[in-house]
């Protein structure tokens, strides 16, 4: 008994760990808030009860009344007694007692944080400004509006903001709030001072760490789990939330071998179907007393008791046997299956191969290949040292009692619409569990959400794999670079580095080199020069596609600009084009060099970078921009056309020659000039922006 309860405690402060990590780092990229602040903020609203998974999985439609009685509710001490309340007849004469939302707007109305109109309504379809937002939260801090100084709404408006509820929302005075944006409203709250002068989220027993709310006690206070589903396993509630794989799922299907893990009172239920197979080779620290064990390349620890046994020299497990490690939690291994159960085949993209010497029984060369396969998991398989295994193949590998085996496969595809919910494909249906991987004829690899193709037209040559279930269900998909999110991002520093104007096997004195250098630097643009182009329209996009179709378009302009000094030395080296070039660029905030082989056709501004698996720079394209004058959550305007935003979306202030890494929050159409940098590589579902650079205006 003592066991098992140090095995919860540990997994319990594991847990805690992750979830923390969880919603700082924002990695359940199901939600397409641009802001990592209002992705935390839908995680902590649907812990608490403010939002569904539908909601949360759609953060950009607008918050209804009946939704902020909810958010407002699930922030507040009464947050655990409203679904105690039951239908209690009428409420208004819009809300009946049966109504999903009656217990919500009950508390909301009760507690005075929101009232109903003259004509005995609520009216709870009804979109929300920001500032009835803010009235309301206000009365949840105890704020009464005779305290206020001014009137409605200026004085709640500028209350708010005075206490920080506003932080982090790009909107103003009768722009209609999201689902997303009210529930970072009330988060914010969490770390406002109340009427009282006390810190709220203090009054609720929650944790506040470095301006930070940290949710993960509620949930972790009646955990239960890990559990093995077996064929017909049912949960013992219908879950509000559902994660699978740590991402929002509106399907809380268990299907056999699931680990699951569940906690009633939030009604929610966390899946995992990750699974690792093949044949044992190392345990640690002591094979009678594994607490790690290594198969397929990849070190996993142990979570059980159970599964440690298994793997236990003192009962014939350990180095040698071939296993399928069922993961749950942080990857922790909760069951080992043996035998005919352990049979696994996986389906990926080889990344890399290589050769190396093993002196067991003799001198021989042994050959491992790198798989990153569609269940998110990269493994490394020993195979016959004659084969060969590029990077960028499709292959299949197979674990059976013999251990693992590999081999090619012949491409297999398919094409069609997806549905607006991404969960079918051309009327056929993705199973629940469905795993989808992007890749590239380099070997780089990623997994996708289904609601990241919701819309997406696939063509035939965009599917290289598929395989479907027993139910006809489409269960394993491996794209073709259909996301475009697979290159790596980032921001040119200045166009004089696309041309090395010192050639270190050259004969050219210092003298003349500091002189060309000061010549290349009096006619060459700078990136401000270009920014401010592009800002005034003297670099229009006809302009700028034509300029950065090849390096010596690139160098053709330049020439043009620099018509008073074409000496035969200048137009040499500005054409001097057969070697590499140092690409100095910000990627995701960090100051990096990129050395090349070649020149490519990159000029200033953002930038898309094909990396080979190991990390190798293979491409550079120039992304095109366009000037922005609407932001919203996960998408932005030009004109009246609509870009969708990546999740990712880097922000960065250009100011004297400089770029600094900052925040969407941070940034307005009022006060900066925005220009959106977006992807246009052909890429069936890109086409996002990836890059957003802001120019203050003074």
């Amino acid at each position: 008994m003592t066991e098992n309860r140090e095995e919860i405690d540990k997994m319990r402060k594991r847990f805690c760990a992750l979830l923390l990590a969880f919603c700082l780092a924002c990695t359940m990229l199901v939600i397409p808030a641009s802001a990592s602040g209002s992705n935390t903020a839908v995680q902590t609203a649907m812990i608490l009860g403010g939002l569904t998974s539908d909601q949360a999985a759609n953060p950009d439609t607008a918050l209804t009344r009946g939704q902020l009685a909810q958010l407002l509710t699930a922030f507040s001490p009464y947050r655990e007694s409203a679904a105690s309340l039951g239908t209690t007849g009428t409420l208004f004469s819009d809300v009946s007692g049966s109504d999903a939302l009656a217990p919500y707007i009950r508390i909301a109305v009760q507690q005075g944080w929101m009232s109903g109109y003259t004509d005995g309504s609520f009216r709870p379809d009804t979109p929300v400004t920001l500032e009835e937002a803010c009235a309301a939260a206000l009365n949840l801090l105890g704020y009464d509006v005779t305290t206020l100084s001014g009137t409605f709404p200026t004085a709640q408006l500028n209350k708010a903001n005075e206490l920080g509820l506003r932080d982090d929302l790009a909107c103003g005075q009768g722009d209609t709030l999201t689902a997303a944006q009210g529930a970072q409203l009330l988060y914010n709250a969490l770390t406002a001072q109340t009427a009282d002068g006390q810190l709220y989220a203090d009054t609720l027993g929650i944790t506040v760490t470095d301006g930070r709310a940290d949710v993960s006690s509620i949930l972790m206070g009646n955990l239960e789990g890990p559990f093995v589903a077996g064929e017909n396993t049912q949960l013992p509630f219908t879950p509000a939330s559902v994660y699978r794989n740590d991402e929002v799922s509106s399907s809380d299907q268990l299907n056999q071998y699931d680990v699951y893990y569940y906690n009633q009172n939030t009604q929610t239920v966390w899946i995992y179907s990750k699974k690792a197979a093949g044949r044992i080779t190392a345990v640690g620290p002591s094979a009678s007393a594994p607490t790690t064990v290594t198969v397929a390349g990849t070190e996993y620890t142990i979570g059980t008791s159970a599964a440690a046994s298994v793997l236990s020299s003192l009962n014939g497990g350990g180095v040698g046997q071939v296993v399928t490690l069922l993961l749950g939690m942080d990857d922790e291994v909760v069951r080992v299956l043996t035998g005919e159960a352990a049979d696994q085949v996986f389906y990926g993209v080889v990344q890399s191969s290589s050769r190396s010497l093993v002196e067991e029984n003799g001198a021989d060369v042994l050959q491992s290949v790198t798989v990153a396969c569609s269940d998110g998991v990269t493994r490394t398989v020993s195979v016959d040292k004659s084969l060969n295994f590029p990077a960028g193949w499709l292959v299949e590998i197979t674990v059976d009692e013999n251990g693992e085996s590999i081999q090619t496969l012949d491409e297999k595809s398919t094409s069609g619409t997806f549905n607006e919910t991404g969960t079918a494909l051309s009327g056929t249906p993705l199973a629940n569990d469905v795993e989808i991987l992007d890749t590239t004829g380099e070997g780089v690899a990623g997994t996708i959400r289904p609601s990241r193709l919701a819309g997406v037209i696939l063509q035939a040559d965009d599917v290289r794999y598929y395989t479907t279930n027993d139910q006809g269900e489409i269960d394993r998909l491996i794209l073709d670079d259909v996301t475009g999110d697979l290159w790596t991002y980032g921001v040119l520093d200045d166009v004089r580095n696309l041309v090395n104007l010192v050639d270190d096997t050259s004969d050219t004195t210092t003298a003349s080199t500091d002189s060309l250098e000061s010549l290349a630097d009096s006619i060459l643009p700078s990136t401000s020069e270009i920014l401010y182009g592009i800002i005034d329209g003297s670099i229009a996009s006809t302009l700028w596609e034509s300029l950065t179709s090849s390096p010596s378009s690139i160098v053709s302009y330049l020439l043009t600009l620099a018509s008073d000094n074409t000496s035969g030395v200048l137009s040499s080296i500005l054409g001097y084009l057969g070697k590499g070039a140092s690409y100095i660029c910000y990627i995701d905030g960090e100051n990096t060099v990129l050395q090349t082989s070649v020149k490519y056709p990159v000029v200033a501004g953002g930038v898309a970078v094909g990396k080979s698996a190991s990390g190798t720079v293979k491409s550079m394209v120039q992304l095109m921009p366009v000037m922005i004058d609407q932001l919203g959550a996960a998408s932005v305007k030009s004109g009246d056309t609509l870009y969708e935003t990546a999740d990712d979306m880097q922000v960065y202030l250009w100011y004297k020659g400089q770029y600094f890494s900052t925040t969407l929050s941070q940034i307005n159409t009022q006060d900066y000039y925005l220009i959106g940098w977006y992807d246009h590589l052909g890429c069936t579902a890109g086409g996002k922006i990836r890059v957003l650079v802001a120019v203050k205006k003074d």
